[in-house]
């Protein structure tokens, strides 16, 4: 009786997990590495090791890597994540990440004037924001949720909008305009959705605008755009005049030539040493050229798709800051992909993010996989708890003493505001 109880409960766990967002994963993860592939190794100027198999063995190791680190995440006891102390730690780390990459932050050759990359002993270096990334997403569903526990509704509010303020202001100081707006979108849905009215939200964006104007009037150096910012700005206004824009150049030449059904798994001419690093945040030009249009478009659906899913699961949660950190993930795979391929077709300018689990990067493979973890592990409770409260009688409803603490708080916040 014991065992066949036991093998119910694990079969009601997969019941809980979302394979159709796995598979999108996968699906996307796997033509990420056959795109890297493609182009490094049949690319004289981008295969500087002299090994074509090289860059395809360094993103299969990410995404193995990735689906290890995705499941652990996954197996974690949700409660973990909101737990008071836990929760905290992982706000206050978060917090003085962002500080220290301000502070110790490395630049590249390329553009040696940004300040993204930290460097651990032993010369290891990965892109901060991709941990932030992680550590904003759990630590400001973290911070309204213990705002509501406690019961500090307008002064709260107004520290987490403050600290979304906050992250983005770190992420801009870092010279990455990019995922500073995928941070700000970030933030701003996952306020939207956490109970405050529409007029204490437009108070406070009108706040933060007239600051920014005053600043900006005032000539405050830190939000002045620096020399390769103002060219990318130019750039984008017209690529085919401006010396510098051969880049976005050679990536519509991809997308044109490509055409709906493409020419074809390594024929790419543009990777042939016409686009520079076209693995990295242009891999979409390639990807266009050899598979077609239409693989672009299956692409846009899949993250659409996982966006939507998680926005679906947060709306069945039961507890705050499960809904949130679903609502953040679901937004990160709108953002994310708009940036990058808004960049790469003209509608924004380029501002050198990834496109998720398909461009070259380890930390951006690790960071987007453990989202998806983080997903998972969400879902899991949101579903159980779901379910278990659909199981209950309509008279076991109407009795307050059964409400649970969550479900109190949420209610006082509607009379609050």
């Amino acid at each position: 009786m014991q065992q066949n109880q036991n093998l119910k409960e694990k079969t009601k766990r997969y019941e809980y997990f979302d394979w159709l967002v796995l598979i999108a994963v996968l699906i996307l993860a796997s033509l990420g590495i056959l795109m890297v592939f493609s182009i490094t190794g049949t690319s004289i100027h981008n295969n500087r090791s002299g090994d074509r198999l090289s860059y395809m063995i360094h993103s299969t190791t990410g995404v193995i890597l990735g689906v290890i680190a995705m499941t652990v995440m996954s197996l974690l006891p949700n409660r973990i994540f909101k737990d008071k102390i836990l929760g905290g730690i992982v706000f206050l780390f978060t917090t003085l990440l962002f500080i220290l990459t301000v502070i110790f932050g490395e630049g590249t050759e390329l553009s040696p004037d940004v300040r993204r990359w930290l460097v651990l002993p032993g010369g290891f270096r990965f892109q901060a924001v991709d941990l932030l990334r992680i550590g904003f997403t759990l630590s400001l569903p973290w911070l309204i949720q213990f705002i509501i526990d406690k019961k500090k509704y307008s002064k709260g509010f107004v520290i987490a909008f403050l600290y979304v303020i906050f992250a983005t202001a770190m992420v801009v100081l870092q010279r990455d305009l990019g995922s500073a707006i995928i941070m700000l979108t970030t933030g701003v849905f996952i306020f939207l959705s956490s109970g405050l009215q529409w007029k204490y939200l437009l108070l406070f964006m009108s706040i933060a605008a007239m600051s920014a104007i005053v600043l900006w009037v005032g000539g405050v150096e830190l939000i002045a755009l620096l020399p390769y910012q103002e060219q990318r700005i130019n750039i984008w206004i017209d690529p085919f005049v401006h010396p510098h824009g051969h880049q976005i150049v050679m990536g519509y030449v991809s997308i044109a030539l490509g055409g709906w059904t493409g020419v074809g798994i390594g024929r790419s001419t543009q990777a042939l040493g016409f686009a520079i690093e076209p693995h990295t945040d242009l891999i979409v030009t390639i990807l266009s050229e050899e598979l077609g249009l239409i693989a672009v478009f299956v692409i846009m659906i899949l993250y659409l798709f996982i966006a939507t899913k998680c926005f679906i699961t947060a709306f069945k949660a039961r507890d705050t800051f499960s809904a949130l950190v679903c609502i953040g993930i679901g937004t990160f795979f709108l953002a994310q992909p708009f940036v990058n391929l808004g960049g790469v077709s003209g509608v924004i300018p380029l501002s050198g993010v990834t496109l998720p689990l398909i461009s070259y990067g380890m930390t951006s493979k690790l960071s987007t996989f453990i989202l998806i973890g983080l997903y998972f592990n969400m879902r899991r409770k949101i579903l159980k708890d779901y379910e278990q409260s659909n199981s209950k009688k309509p008279d076991e409803f109407n009795k307050p003493e059964e409400l649970t603490e969550e479900v109190s708080n949420l209610i006082h916040l509607k009379h609050v505001y």
